[in-house]
């Protein structure tokens, strides 16, 4: 048996170093009163993200179907617009957050035709409209088809991303504001939910059982920007904070800004055609009891900072958020921003 487990350790490393991947990375950190969740968001160029203010009452249609769900949202949230309609980040008023992160290769369910069909790009503000706790969105899940769609993302060649309507290429982890999480992927064409609060930390590959794999035989992150490795800082970085017993917020938050900058994936590719793991273009911390995003660019000095004050949470209506301005001017290519 140990032979056996040393043996698979050896091919998952090894699968690992011979696929490098597009890289985004999540981590949750929770502990009485505190509550925070780090993530990256890693592309060969800017996302061009978007936070905007979603009000309760806000009527949506979750995918365009004639069996779209439609919902009026429950709860206000914060969400992340990125690329003009893909929902990769968001905050409810009530501590739920989630982020959406790519993943090669999976393979989503058939459609069923007694299930309520949502875009994948929308499932998140779906969850964070709708939902106050993460029990509650698992609970939820099996009444909803994940839509198939065309993929029109690219990679750094410029050549699109090729994949099957059904091998829709991403994965979703979720968090509340009592510890709870859970990981949602899409696996040879099943759904696999990973619940519970020992699900801290995921970087979009490869898929999360490997990540738990790697945990039980206890790997040592390295230095170096790739995907398991960064993975590894951030459960490095939680076990400290677990082990002191991080419960004020403003030590928790600077902690988690420390996480926040292991998982950074540098800020230029080393060969834009072939290096998969593209740069890091902003990471966020979501402070979930004090209802505020703490949001840093690969382009700027400054962190933006976005909360529930900054629009109308009883408005039915979605606002562009305006972060207070940058003392800083944005990093120009051959040299630093000028004050």
């Amino acid at each position: 048996m140990k032979k056996l487990n040393a043996a698979l350790a050896c091919a998952l490393l090894f699968t690992l170093a011979a696929n490098p991947a597009l890289a985004c990375s999540w981590a949750a950190y929770a502990n009485g009163p505190v509550a925070i969740v780090a993530r990256t968001v890693d592309w060969y160029h800017s996302d061009e993200a978007v936070a905007r203010g979603c009000g309760r009452g806000l009527k949506t249609k979750a995918a365009d179907s004639p069996n779209g769900l439609e919902y009026t949202a429950k709860y206000a949230s914060i969400q992340i617009d990125s690329f003009g309609g893909l929902i990769s980040d968001a905050l409810n008023e009530k501590g739920l957050q989630g982020s959406i992160l790519y993943l090669d290769g999976s393979t989503l369910p058939p459609v069923r035709a007694d299930r309520k069909d949502v875009d994948p790009y929308k499932f998140i503000a779906y969850a964070v409209s709708n939902f106050a706790t993460v029990k509650e969105v698992v609970d939820n899940l099996e009444t909803l088809n994940f839509l198939p769609k065309a993929n029109a993302l690219k990679d750094a060649s410029g050549k699109v991303i090729a994949t099957r309507p059904e091998n829709w290429p991403f994965h979703y982890a979720l968090a509340d504001a009592g510890g709870d999480r859970v990981i949602i992927e899409f696996i040879d064409g099943k759904a696999k939910v990973y619940h519970g609060k020992d699900h801290d930390t995921m970087a979009n590959e490869p898929e999360y059982l490997v990540h738990k794999t790697l945990e039980a035989f206890k790997y040592r992150a390295g230095g170096t920007i790739s995907t398991i490795d960064r993975w590894g800082r951030a459960r490095q970085y939680l076990k400290d904070m677990s082990e002191r017993n991080v419960t004020d917020n403003d030590r928790a938050l600077m902690a988690m800004r420390g996480l926040l900058a292991s998982m950074w994936a540098g800020t230029d590719e080393i060969d834009r055609a072939d290096n998969k793991v593209y740069p890091t273009q902003w990471g966020a911390l979501a402070d979930q009891k004090a209802g505020r995003y703490y949001f840093s660019r690969i382009e700027s000095w400054c962190t933006e900072v976005y909360d529930f004050s900054m629009f109308d949470p009883s408005r039915p209506e979605s606002v562009a958020l305006k972060a207070q301005p940058c003392p800083y001017a944005p990093l120009k290519a051959g040299g630093a921003g000028k004050k």
